[in-house]
């Protein structure tokens, strides 16, 4: 008779959320706040400080504008990723040993999104020393979107994670030349996580360990070498993933104008911790067809009877295995610290700079919990005691503080015409290969933006930018540690990002 507590250790679900795809800062981060920074490459975000977007970029920029002002923007984000992998897992390990079984399907893959972060920023002048703003904008993103069946599939095939700021700012001025701005966000998460699950090849690992168990090892070795042929990568079951959560924030802004045409500028937002929950959702679990299909194959196997196939696929779909459940999840996005300069070199020219920090490694790893822990195991199985499928589920990340570096510069060309340009470093959280994933293929990145802004009337203006973003190859060489099932994906990763960002600037 098969146990129910036979440990069919891979039947967890994967849920690795890794670096961004579609964002444009290195992890998670997304920098496309205002249109302005994105034609100047994202370099001097915190000094520029010429629309209602300070109340992203830099609060105490309120101060700098007159009246009530508005901004409302929008970028859309192509990104083409591209993984050139092999997979294999590794064989049942039997003390004598067996090669790893390649997965089936190209290695070969590219995801082609297209994204949209919009963005809309009001600012208000209270007085000559005192001004009061709110905004709606993302700080993070990613997305990815590889094709059905090919061999990463128990790694990634859909992800998509989302963060919305509401950030209202207040902002006086302190002293003549120094001006300080706070406030509070509000900030909504949301995401979904699909991927594979190699059902067949877990139902085969757990026979063998039974066989093994009742009659010894040659009769296991015949078991392993049929299993794997017959159902290894043949009996998928689709990991869905969804979860959400609402946490708050803090912001802070200080900008020191040294005289007329230098200006320095500091932007503070905190980490955010969230508690995320949702559903793990795998609908073949509940088609009696496909159960019935892995049983006649199952029972097919060298030393197996049909009571032996029967209980071993019901273990495998029962709530320890893969029928799934709720889930919940802390997940802790960084804080950001941005310094910037900015001088007007002559009447008609002008550059900047900035270096951005951001605290990356508070995001070690992604860690999911079954809600209902009746079932949660340990690392250690007894006939009577708990299973391992209910563990946490952890995917270990390392990732290390980041760095980027910009430039920018802007020509006026007349009253109404100005031109911008800008490029960045920005550095990877993401420094060892055995974390990067086709969740996102992570590296250092090259940034190189143009724009334009024209004032149409005293009142009305209109920015438009575009920047290239190369995202460097990297080896890869990832293990879906979540799953405990030693898929391991080898091979390298690379992308270009492309951005287009128009916004409207108006003053009431």
């Amino acid at each position: 008779m098969f146990s129910a507590n036979t440990p069919l250790r891979a039947m967890l679900p994967v849920a690795i959320m890794a670096a961004s795809s579609t964002a444009h800062g290195a992890g998670l981060e997304l920098t496309q706040h205002g249109t302005k920074e994105t034609g100047h490459g994202f370099a001097g975000t915190a000094a520029l400080l010429e629309d209602a977007s300070v109340v992203a970029h830099n609060p105490a920029g309120l101060l700098r504008l007159s009246g009530t002002q508005t901004s409302l923007g929008v970028s859309a984000i192509y990104a083409d990723l591209n993984y050139n992998v092999r997979v294999q897992r590794e064989k049942i390990e039997l003390p004598y040993g067996l090669d790893p079984t390649p997965v089936s399907g190209p290695g070969n893959a590219t995801s082609k999104e297209v994204s949209i972060a919009p963005h809309l920023y009001l600012a208000h002048r209270i007085s000559d020393d005192a001004a009061v703003g709110v905004g709606i904008y993302a700080p993070f993103a990613s997305g990815s979107d590889f094709p059905a069946g090919w061999a990463g599939r128990y790694h990634s095939e859909e992800t998509s994670q989302t963060t919305v700021n509401i950030n209202p700012v207040f902002a006086f001025r302190a002293t003549d030349t120094v001006t300080v701005g706070f406030g509070g966000f509000i900030q909504m998460y949301d995401a979904k996580l699909t991927n594979q699950i190699d059902t067949g090849y877990l139902v085969a690992e757990a026979l063998v360990d039974r066989v093994r168990e009742q009659e010894g090892e040659a009769a296991a070795r015949a078991t392993a070498e049929d299993a794997v042929a017959r159902i290894g990568s043949q009996f998928d079951i689709e990991n869905d993933i969804e979860i959400d959560s609402m946490a708050f924030g803090l912001s802070f802004g200080l900008l020191w104008e040294m005289n007329d045409r230098t200006r320095f500028g500091l932007n503070y937002r905190s980490r955010t911790e969230h508690v995320a929950t949702g559903q793990a959702k795998r609908k073949e679990v509940s088609d009696p067809a496909f159960r019935e299909r892995l049983v006649q194959t199952v029972q097919g196997f060298a030393n197996i009877t049909e009571e032996d196939a029967r209980d071993a696929v019901a273990s495998a779909f029962d709530e320890r295995g893969a029928l799934g459940g709720d889930l919940e999840s802390t997940i802790t996005l960084p804080d950001v610290l941005t310094l910037s300069a900015f001088h007007q070199w002559t009447d008609r020219i002008a550059v900047m700079g900035s270096v951005t920090y951001t605290n990356w490694s508070v995001y070690d790893e992604l860690r999911l919990s079954y809600a209902d822990t009746s079932a949660r195991g340990g690392s250690d199985i007894t006939e009577s005691g708990d299973d391992v499928r209910r563990r946490d589920l952890v995917q270990p990340l390392e990732f290390e503080d980041s760095y980027r570096f910009g430039v920018g510069a802007s020509y006026a060309w007349d009253d109404r015409l100005t031109l911008r340009t800008g490029a960045s470093f920005d550095q990877s959280p993401l420094r060892n290969s055995d974390f990067r994933t086709p969740r996102g293929p992570d590296n250092d990145r090259y940034i190189v933006g143009l724009g334009a802004s024209y004032q149409w009337r005293d009142n009305l203006s209109v920015d438009v930018a575009y920047s290239w973003i190369q995202i460097k190859e990297g080896d890869v060489t990832a293990v879906e540690n979540p799953a405990g099932s030693n898929h391991r994906a080898i091979g390298t990763s690379e992308g270009t990002l492309h951005n287009l960002a128009a916004q409207l600037n108006y003053r009431f």
